[in-house]
């Protein structure tokens, strides 16, 4: 008999009766159905078809693709769907082995049974893991590396292949977090995070050589600066990480141009730790440390401006006093997840202002969840002058 399906659709004509036939393994076979809109499905083509069920044995299973994050449910149904069309898998096609008749109704073969289908929503990805895995091999040097490499390997980092594999995100998203967040450092093919003190020891490096050197910070030359570090023991790798993590590059030539926003909050934040817990810490006196590690690192031209403080410390300015107070409270430090993330502010303070609120919101909106939603949804406001924000 004619079969009914030719290259994945019906050939019958509208109205056009045919005959179903069931497969010979139709009612074992499992077949998972996936249900996409049409940029989901633009973009799984154009990754010649690829697509990721990523989590561990105690994750929830995440779904992704070259560039984004899917949340999976499976939606039932009521109703039992036939899985109409070719032999799936190698499973020899009996049917095929029925004679052809020009005339009598198509034939339709039912090779598999399902009744439910699985929905993909989009999620802000899962990297926590990722961060987990980078920090458990920080970069510290060298003489580090070199006695882990003694050892039983322990400590060397991670391939890209291995954290693709484990972390519940996509490979660009997962990118995006080692080059712009994390800042984590390649070495022979190995994926590591960077120490904390030994990053502002490389910058300390990176600054001293410039100083010592005569290089402006608004020029600072690649091969030169790899090869002074590289003279002080820092692996060249570092030393572009350092770049990297520090500096910006110019388009016209192999200079970078010292990012004093950057290094002033690196600075700062390493001051802010250090008067952790401290309950009625003095702006001024804050300030005065601020450019004295400045100064230490060579850069006491560089202003230490309180706008950089933002999402490193709350200033608060009590109206009867004189003077503003600071208090340690650095973003990264706080729960991702929004709910978490609020519970820890209102933990900190019961009220707040959104100038207080935005710098420690900034980057926590998500798919179908934007900044303005989670306050609505977290947020009680009180009219005022400013308004306040307050635990709902």
């Amino acid at each position: 008999r004619r079969d009914a399906v030719a290259n994945g659709a019906f050939v019958a004509e509208d109205g056009e009766e045919f005959d179903l036939v069931c497969g010979a393994d139709y009612a074992s076979e499992r077949v998972e159905l996936l249900e996409v809109d049409e940029e989901i499905l633009s973009e799984i083509l154009s990754n010649d078809g690829v697509i990721a069920f990523k989590g561990e044995p105690d994750d929830v299973a995440v779904v992704c693709t070259r560039s984004k994050t899917y949340q999976v449910t499976r939606v039932e149904s009521s109703n039992q769907c036939l899985i109409v069309g070719p032999a799936l898998g190698g499973e020899e096609d009996e049917t095929e082995a029925m004679e052809e008749e020009e005339d009598g109704p198509r034939r339709a073969t039912v090779r598999a049974q399902t009744s439910s289908h699985l929905d993909l929503t989009e999620i802000a990805p899962r990297l926590d893991r990722l961060r987990e895995m980078m920090a458990s091999v920080a970069y510290a040097g060298t003489a580090e590396a070199m006695d882990a490499d003694e050892g039983e390997g322990e400590g060397v980092g991670f391939g890209f292949d291995e954290l693709n594999a484990r972390v519940q995100a996509s490979e660009l998203e997962i990118l995006k977090c080692l080059q712009e967040e994390i800042v984590a450092i390649e070495i022979d093919g190995k994926w590591r995070g960077v120490d904390a003190e030994y990053r502002l020891h490389a910058l300390a490096m990176m600054t001293a050589s410039a100083f010592g050197n005569g290089w402006s910070t608004s020029a600072l030359p690649t091969d030169a600066v790899v090869d002074a570090m590289a003279s002080d023991g820092f692996a060249p790798e570092m030393a572009r990480n350092t770049l990297h993590a520090f500096a910006t590059k110019h388009d016209v030539d192999d200079t970078w141009a010292l990012d004093e926003e950057a290094v002033c909050r690196a600075l700062a934040q390493r001051v802010l730790r250090d008067g952790a817990g401290l309950k009625a810490w003095r702006l001024v006196e804050m300030m005065d440390q601020w450019r004295e590690k400045l100064s230490e690192f060579n850069l006491g031209h560089v202003e230490a401006k309180e706008e950089y403080l933002s999402g490193l410390a709350l200033i608060d300015r009590p109206e009867r006093a004189a003077e503003a107070f600071v208090r340690t409270l650095i973003a990264s430090d706080l729960p991702r997840e929004p709910g978490d993330r609020f519970a820890a502010l209102w933990a900190v303070k019961p009220r707040w202002t959104l100038s207080e609120l935005d710098p420690y919101l900034k980057g926590q909106a998500r798919p179908g969840q934007n900044i303005e939603a989670q306050l609505l949804k977290y947020c009680r406001v009180t009219q005022g002058n400013p308004p306040t924000y307050s635990k709902r």
